[in-house]
């Protein structure tokens, strides 16, 4: 393979250390791009020297990201951001920055233009979060050989969700479900993400394609959560919540250091997270995901009482 340098947006999170390990697995040249890239020195066991470049700077600087785009045959846009802040909010890092990957692309001619969005923000409409990211998708898809790809929700040992509820049990006796824990998901394991990811890149799709990726299994959160249980060895009990009240106390959780949950999470919860049978990938690609209880039964087994080596 040429020296192909992909630039990496947002590469030093959860999703991108994994993509950027399997990139340079692959041969790739990489430039892993985040607003605090060089706080968190991160070991890529299949790096050989020189083969990637950590670089500082926030998505909405589009002079600098357009001299970083600069070069490469493809980019991956990974920016999102879950919680709305001054310093970083909703539509900052995703339409504002949307808007400069999109021009940056069109101005140098990217390939391919890769971007992580999330299921159902078309479908809903009270949720900043949605709303937003719905409007950079739209950004993307001016661009020639874009292709969109939403995920479910990601898990993986270094998740912010079950470990999030597993550490949450550990503390309290009480675990809540927001609408009664209805709200259906299809959970998606990190590194499985990341290889339909690279796949796709020398892969053909029509301009601005939806992909929709998730596990084999679909489970309320309900069922997540009583599974979590089971595997940690703890019996608690279910708080359920109907979404007003549960966004009333929200109000006051966005108050404390450490959110609980946001009002706009909240919202969120009111879709379903299930991949539609039109934009699943599995009309695009052939890749069988992992299943959620086999991957997460070996992430939980750290939380029980005797848990670890």
């Amino acid at each position: 393979m040429d020296q192909k340098i992909i630039s990496v947006i947002g590469g030093n999170g959860f999703v991108g250390n994994y993509l950027v390990d399997k990139l340079l697995d692959s041969g790739y040249y990489v430039k892993i791009v985040s607003r605090n890239s060089k706080t968190n020195k991160k070991f890529y066991p299949s790096a050989k020297l020189g083969q990637f470049s950590i670089i500082n700077c926030n998505i909405c600087n589009d002079k600098k990201i357009d001299q970083i785009i600069e070069g490469s045959f493809c980019v991956i846009n990974l920016v999102g951001v879950l919680e709305n802040n001054k310093k970083n909010s909703f539509t900052a890092a995703h339409i504002q920055g949307s808007e400069n990957v999109m021009k940056s692309c069109k101005k140098h001619n990217i390939k391919k233009l890769i971007h992580l969005s999330a299921i159902g923000v078309d479908k809903n409409k009270t949720s900043n979060y949605a709303i937003t990211k719905l409007e950079a998708e739209n950004n993307i898809k001016k661009v020639r050989n874009s292709l969109i790809i939403r995920p479910s929700i990601v898990f993986g040992y270094e998740d912010n969700f079950l470990n999030f509820f597993a550490k949450y049990a550990k503390i309290s006796p009480f675990l809540p479900l927001i609408g009664g824990g209805k709200t259906k998901f299809q959970p998606i394991l990190v590194s499985d993400l990341a290889k339909i990811i690279v796949t796709c890149i020398n892969k053909q799709f029509k301009n601005g394609q939806i992909l929709e990726v998730g596990g084999p299994d679909i489970l309320s959160f309900k069922d997540i959560l009583i599974f979590l249980l089971k595997e940690i060895e703890l019996k608690r009990y279910f708080l359920n919540l109907p979404f007003n009240l549960a966004s009333k106390a929200a109000f006051f959780f966005e108050r404390l250091p450490v959110k609980l949950i946001t009002r706009d999470q909240v919202e969120m919860l009111k879709t379903d997270n299930i991949v539609s049978k039109k934009n699943s990938y599995k009309n695009f690609i052939k890749y069988e995901c992992t299943s959620f209880f086999l991957a997460a039964k070996k992430q939980l087994k750290f939380y029980k009482k005797n848990g670890g080596h």
